[in-house]
């Protein structure tokens, strides 16, 4: 039992230096005796655990998503009214996206080394959102005229552009809220429109 724990914990400290190393240089900029050196652990080991760079980078990423997954999707699956539990699956999306600075530069990086090929949480992840919105349109609250999809990208989109352009905002329109109220006027207002978007069919 005691080697077993030792091969976890190790296993976690190489995972975390990676996460920081991939998160700051990217792929291409990060190197197994770059990792090796950061864990104080031998570039042998290092393989041995994870056989590759390549590989340990998609733990990497499998075990940030599958934080994500479980933040954006758990609030559906619990048997609460439809409006709470969209609105908590939002409010658990945008605080993931404002606090996990690590997942923000990683998304970065797999866009400008061009690694974005989805790992299977993030395929989950839309897969479930997807099936979900198409649920309501069956039940004739969300609009059958929106494709799930159109929607689930204007949500995740919005969001990501949020984070990475409000401070410019608040520059360049020389605004005088701070960046948590900003958020806040951000989420409410967010949260209106799409509740506008889903039903809209049934208001009319």
């Amino acid at each position: 039992m005691r080697k077993k724990r030792d091969a976890e914990g190790t296993k976690f400290k190489i995972l975390k230096c990676a996460e920081k190393l991939f998160a700051d240089k990217g792929f291409n900029g990060t190197s197994i005796a770059m990792i090796s050196k950061a864990s104080s652990l031998s570039d042998g080991l290092i393989l041995y655990h994870f056989k590759s760079k390549e590989n340990l980078y998609k733990l990497v990423i499998e075990r940030i998503s599958a934080h994500y997954l479980e933040v954006v999707t758990g609030p559906l699956e619990k048997e609460t009214s439809i409006e709470e539990a969209m609105k908590t699956s939002l409010i658990g999306a945008f605080n993931f996206w404002k606090n996990d600075k690590t997942c923000q530069r990683l998304n970065l990086w797999a866009y400008l080394e061009n690694k974005e090929d989805k790992s299977a949480n993030e395929a989950r992840l839309v897969e479930k959102l997807a099936a979900y919105f198409k649920s309501l349109q069956g039940k004739g609250i969300f609009s059958a005229d929106i494709h799930p999809v159109v929607f689930l990208t204007m949500i995740i989109g919005s969001i990501q552009f949020w984070f990475r352009y409000k401070k410019h905002f608040l520059k360049i329109l020389n605004l005088k809220q701070t960046g948590d109220e900003f958020d806040n006027m951000f989420l409410n207002q967010f949260a209106l429109m799409l509740q506008s978007i889903i039903y809209n069919k049934t208001e009319k």
